[in-house]
């Protein structure tokens, strides 16, 4: 397919790939495959039906002594830790990763050009990466879904500044120092990031924040890259049959569609949509009957009384389902304030759905100058509604012409093809 030999391939990915947001990193192993490319794909436990995964853990079984105390601290970590607020951490410091590097080290029992790693909750840490590369000694590509890999020890790093002057005083721990756990975390990451020497991909959101941080500010194998979605799966459904299946009224020409795992994670959102789609609804006053909203998610509590239009709460959607749901909508609305994506934007795309997002994640790439939705200012709701306004008001072919776009910039972006030309390319380049 290209020139050169092809890399041998380990996908590891800590989340189960056939589920959510573990089919990201299943995604990029499928597509690899698919061009012929030699790999496999390490998770953290059995994927029943799949002897083809392969898994660090063992079948369930009576555990050890050892084993139930990490897991009962991985259960209750932020109490071990003092954690607080909104801030997430896997693990503490990096010599207690989450998994033992040798369990890991073990289930590789062959040579590997690559190690993609995607998702590292609770297997990998920098510990682990180490552990692997001195086994391998091959490149290892980080694919950050979130802020983990580039700061000391949390998910998401918000508006805390910390991350850019080395961590310490961490805003997220009870007993915050200069010398916490997030500190020394980040010394411990420099001596395996100098060491191990990762590409590290993210989107253009992303890579400002990695260029940020203390621990990749001048780094030179950052690499920018775009979104693998399944195209053939998430495609446009006509929204007359996709409204039928959901049973949705006729008179409903306006449906939005918003959701997240957690709608009551802050990063989410939720405040600023809210006061989005109350402004929306004053400036369409007597037309707001025409307005559907679907909410997708866990925990929405007290969101649904909250919000100015009439709703369907639609809980969990299983996955096969989601075509439907993004073809019925009108518009996607993405109000995360803190997002490395999320998918749901590149998905709602590929079914010709545009998006109404804040100016971060994956919408700087797909979304903003490229005719597929609007990019508001960050945190600003009155921004925000006044791209749901411009959707409202488009005519049919204004309204077409968008919707081809969104498609069109998917095929162009997010598919199989264009996600392993990338891929080899960044192998090739650090060869």
């Amino acid at each position: 397919m290209s020139q050169g030999k092809l890399p041998r391939v380990l996908v590891i990915s800590s989340v189960n790939p056939l589920k959510g947001t573990g089919t990201v990193a299943y995604n990029f192993y499928r597509a690899l495959k698919n061009a012929g490319i030699e790999a496999d794909f390490l998770t953290k436990d059995p994927v029943p039906g799949h002897p083809e995964i392969l898994y660090v853990l063992p079948e369930p079984r009576r555990r050890t002594l050892r084993e139930h105390f990490q897991a009962l601290r991985s259960h209750y970590l932020g109490r071990f830790i003092g954690q607080k607020g909104e801030h997430s951490f896997d693990y503490g410091r990096e010599e207690n990763p989450p998994v033992d590097p040798r369990l890991i080290t073990r289930r590789i029992t062959k040579p590997y050009d690559v190690v993609f790693i995607v998702f590292w909750y609770r297997l990998l840490s920098y510990r682990s990466v180490e552990a692997i590369y001195d086994k391998l000694h091959c490149q290892i590509h980080f694919r950050c879904p979130d802020n983990h890999p580039v700061a000391g020890g949390c998910h998401f790093i918000g508006d805390c500044p910390r991350y850019a002057e080395g961590c310490g005083f961490c805003p997220g721990l009870r007993d915050g120092s200069a010398h916490d756990f997030t500190a020394s975390n980040i010394l411990e990451r420099k001596r395996i990031l100098q060491k191990v020497k990762p590409i590290v991909y993210g989107n253009t959101h992303m890579q400002r924040i990695h260029a940020r941080g203390a621990l990749l500010k001048r780094y030179d194998r950052l690499e920018t890259v775009y979104p693998l979605v399944d195209n053939a799966f998430f495609h446009p459904i006509p929204k007359d049959e996709a409204r039928r299946q959901l049973g949705i009224d006729p008179g409903k020409r306006f449906v939005l569609f918003f959701g997240a795992n957690s709608l009551t994670e802050e990063r989410k959102g939720m405040s600023y949509l809210i006061n989005a789609l109350r402004v929306f609804k004053s400036a369409i006053k007597e037309k707001a009957d025409e307005v559907l909203l679907l909410v997708a998610g866990h925990h929405a509590g007290t969101l649904l009384e909250s919000l100015p239009f009439e709703t369907r709460n639609l809980g969990y959607i299983p996955f096969g389902n989601l075509p439907v749901v993004y073809s019925a909508a009108s518009a996607f609305l993405c109000p995360s304030t803190d997002d490395a994506g999320p998918s749901m934007v590149n998905q709602a795309l590929s079914c010709g759905t545009p998006v109404v997002a804040f100016e971060i994640g994956t919408a700087l790439d797909m979304v903003l100058g490229h005719n597929t939705g609007y990019c508001a200012k960050l945190r600003d709701s009155k921004d925000f509604a006044k791209g749901i306004l411009g959707l409202f008001n488009a005519s049919p072919e204004e309204y077409a012409a968008v919707s081809s776009a969104c498609r069109d910039i998917a095929l162009e972006r997010t598919t199989e093809k264009s996600f392993v030309k990338n891929f080899l390319s960044v192998y090739r380049k650090y060869q």
